[in-house]
């Protein structure tokens, strides 16, 4: 009988073993019925062609690292490198809006540490607790804001007017007045210097007054108290001594800062970070912006350090990856032979790949380094299990094409014309891994309007006062209700001067027939949009950049005056009073045609000496396009009124 070909029949069993009892003793023995026929087909597939590879047995490694030792702020002051806070926040910190509640909690502390020290004073002294308590209540109240005071501007009254239109914080307020330390206030007063609270102190035989009040005896116990409150003031947000030390770019809306790396012979370092707003400080946000330039001075080992290790070499493995030696018992958490992957999921087929295939070619070799190193690998030497020696040499060598296969490399910067170089060592920042943010306290939209040919800044999140944020379409109503009640009182419309009109005029008689067009100058918008508008930059008559601008506000009650922003990111150049002391810029490539939106919130780790710490930062991610506010000007609509 011929043998007939049926492909639909064909099966293929894998050769290894089936346990079917319940122990498994017989199957881990691996036992073959035939083990001579085993071996003659692992001699006809080649198994037995030997490659002279032994398995790695024992490494030795050099490293030579060095530290950063300082960072470079863009005003150009240049502190210290302290590994007490985390990097993310020496650079994102900013100085916050102070809410009500952390004004009168901070009020609140400064009582308590006054009553502390008053308390481990000597008898002498003569210091009873909260004897200064409704002094210093009067001297830095909470005061309930009022309108339609005499001899006050329009950007005071429109300033009031606002803060009022928070109906929350306005009732938390009028909770405080009378009752609480505002400890803003006392912030504002003493600048950061506790030796101003001095000026409290009374002179001798002088009589106490609202702004002099504290005896000359207990002038110690304030200024030690003074000094404790704005220790814990600055701990408890991380703010920085001097307020121009922030890494903020505000035409840029990012991060930029450098970090200097003293390498131990009298050359140095620069590391550039100049476009960092991830929210995630990384070996990827650096660049090298100058090379270590050596004078050739005597080698300090306390900068650099160089140290040999030597150990065993361990599988490059992750969690459910199958074991090389098929005998020793799996996990079995993952099931890599049932991943199904399409050609475009790349991610799975390289996993799935180096499980089955290369996991017994890989290596690693731990070695510690501490935070905030700049580590280079000197060389590597293994050992096999023949007694030969390999030394291992990097991927990448000296002299080659820049763009070979590399990891962890830091990009050098260079001239547009020069080729592009890299350095081969490791950056080992000291960063957080994980942070807990809060809900956004300012969230600005920047969108692109081709129709009105301008860039908004759409204030979609403002303060509120609390601690944290309310809808800026829903502020800016309840400010317009506001400016309409201020108009229905009596002593607002007594400030409306009407014009007189004759009623046997011309004029007069006309108003009696309704025009079916009327024509309108231009519509109103939200409040919360902020308009931009392109200025050529200083010098150049081709390159423009956006200029913060204005919006009118037109009401009876009050000259015509600009809309100001209600965001502290937008409010720069704007004292309290709405008055304009510099403009704003922001860089033209800044706001793309898909837009930015800007968040402004508070982030929070833990540092691995166990140390809680808090910060006040910003964030920048893609907006979702252009947009359209529907101004418009000059228009001749039905006169349905």
């Amino acid at each position: 009988m011929s043998n007939i070909y049926c492909a639909p029949f064909r099966a293929f069993n894998r050769i290894e073993g089936r346990p079917r009892e319940e122990e498994l003793e017989d199957a881990l023995a691996a036992r073959v019925h035939d083990p001579l026929w085993m071996l003659a087909r692992q001699y006809q597939f080649g198994e037995f062609k030997g490659e002279d590879a032994g398995s790695a047995i024992f490494a030795k490694v050099a490293v030579n690292s060095v530290r950063i030792s300082n960072l470079e702020f863009p005003n150009g002051s240049s502190p210290s490198y302290s590994e007490n806070i985390p990097l993310e926040t020496q650079i994102e910190r900013l100085i916050p809006q102070v809410d009500l509640k952390k004004a009168a909690k901070w009020g609140r502390k400064f009582l308590q540490l006054l009553d502390e020290q008053g308390a481990n004073a000597p008898e002498e002294d003569g210091y009873n607790p909260g004897q200064y308590k409704n002094n210093l209540l009067a001297k830095f109240p909470f005061e309930v804001p009022e309108l339609n005071k005499d001899n006050e501007s329009v950007g005071e009254e429109i300033s009031k007017a606002r803060q009022l239109s928070l109906q929350q914080a306005t009732a938390f307020l009028r909770a405080l007045a009378g009752r609480a330390l505002n400890g803003l206030e006392l912030w504002v007063f003493l600048a950061g210097d506790y030796t101003k609270i001095n000026s409290l102190v009374l002179a001798e035989n002088q009589s106490p007054d609202k702004d002099q009040f504290v005896h000359l005896k207990h002038r110690g116990i304030l200024e030690v108290a003074a000094s404790n409150w704005i220790q814990f003031v600055r701990e408890e947000l991380n703010i920085p001594v001097d307020p121009e030390d922030n890494c903020w770019y505000q035409e840029r809306l990012e991060y930029s800062f450098k970090a200097k790396v003293e390498e131990g012979n009298g050359g140095q370092t620069e590391l550039s970070a100049a476009a960092y707003f991830q929210g995630h400080l990384d070996w990827y946000s650096f660049d090298v912006s100058k090379e270590n330039s050596s004078s050739g001075s005597e080698f300090d080992e306390s900068v650099k350090t160089r140290k040999v290790i030597s150990l065993i070499p361990t599988e490059a493995a992750f969690a459910g990856m199958p074991n090389s030696r098929w005998w020793e018992m799996e996990d079995g958490s993952i099931d890599l032979g049932n991943l199904k992957a399409s050609d475009t999921d790349i991610a799975k087929i390289l996993v799935t790949q180096y499980a089955m295939q290369y996991s017994n070619d890989w290596l690693s070799i731990p070695y510690d380094i501490p935070t905030g190193s700049f580590a280079e690998v000197e060389g590597i030497v293994v050992r096999d299990t023949f007694g030969q020696n390999y030394f291992i040499e990097p991927a990448h060598q000296a002299g080659n094409d820049w763009n070979d296969w590399n990891m962890f490399s830091l990009s050098v910067e260079k001239g547009e014309f020069e080729k592009p170089d890299f350095d081969k060592r490791i950056l080992l920042p000291p960063v957080v891994a994980r942070t807990m943010e809060s809900e956004p306290i300012e969230e600005i939209k920047l969108i692109r309007d081709e129709m009105a040919n301008l860039v908004w800044a759409i204030e979609s999140q403002v303060p509120d006062g609390l601690g944290g944020s309310i809808d800026g379409y829903e502020a800016a109503r309840n400010f317009q209700q506001i400016l309409e009640k201020l108009q229905e009182e009596p002593s607002a419309m007594s400030r409306i001067a009407l014009p007189e009109i004759d009623s046997n005029s011309p004029e007069a008689k006309a108003r009696t027939y309704k025009a079916m067009l009327k024509y309108q100058l231009g519509n109103t918008i939200s409040e919360n949009w902020i308009p931009f508008i392109s200025v050529h930059r200083n010098g150049s008559n081709r390159e423009v950049h956006f200029q913060r601008a204005s919006m009118p506000r037109i009401t009876a009650l009050f000259p015509t005056h600009a809309v100001r922003p209600r965001t502290q990111l937008l409010r720069e150049g704007i004292n309290p009073n709405d008055e304009q002391l510099q403009p704003l810029f922001i860089d033209e490539e800044e706001v793309p045609r898909s837009g930015v939106k800007l968040t402004g919130t508070y982030q929070r780790t833990r540092w691995y000496h166990g140390k809680i710490v808090t910060w006040y930062g910003r964030r920048k991610r893609t907006g979702r396009g252009e947009g359209s506010s529907g101004l418009n000007f000059d228009q001749v609509l039905e006169n349905n009124t």
